[in-house]
C-alpha cells in the first residue's frame, strides 16, 4: 500500500514562478535560481518543454521535477571532489522544497514566510 499526501498547487504558472523566485532569492539559493532560470529559458524556446515545466510546477511531484530538470544535470551523479559535492542535486532539492512550502502555505498560511525566516536565520549562523 502506498501512503502519502499530494498537495495541490492552486496558483497559476506565473504566480508559482514568482513565489519560487521569492523563496529561492530570500534563502540565497543561488544555484537553484540559476537552474530554475535555465528551465524557464528553455521553456520559452521549446514548446514541449514548456508544457512539461508547467505540468511539473502545477501538478507534478518530486519525481516529475527531477525528470524535468535532468536535462541540465544528473540528479543521481556521483559526488564531485570539491564542495559543493552535489550541486545539481542540491539545486533540484531546493526547488522541490520551495514547491512543497508554497503548496503547504495554502493549508497553513504563513508557512512560506516562516520557512524563509528559518532559512535566513540558518544563513546567519553559518
Amino acid at each position: 500500500m502506498r501512503y502519502g499526501v499530494k498537495l495541490a498547487n492552486p496558483y497559476s504558472l506565473v504566480e508559482t514562478l514568482e513565489k519560487l523566485r521569492y523563496q529561492l532569492s530570500a534563502t540565497e539559493s543561488v544555484e537553484a535560481i540559476k537552474l530554475l532560470e535555465k528551465a524557464i529559458s528553455k521553456a520559452r524556446e521549446n514548446g514541449p518543454y514548456c508544457g512539461k515545466l508547467q505540468n511539473a510546477l502545477l501538478n507534478g511531484s518530486t519525481v516529475s521535477l527531477r525528470e524535468l530538470l535532468s536535462e541540465f544535470g544528473d540528479y543521481f551523479s556521483p559526488p564531485r571532489s570539491e564542495f559543493p559535492f552535489y550541486p545539481h542535486t542540491d539545486a533540484v532539492n531546493c526547488i522541490d522544497s520551495a514547491m512543497h512550502t508554497i503548496k503547504f502555505d495554502v493549508i497553513k498560511p504563513r508557512t512560506l514566510q516562516e520557512h524563509v525566516n528559518f532559512m535566513s536565520c540558518s544563513l546567519i549562523i553559518k
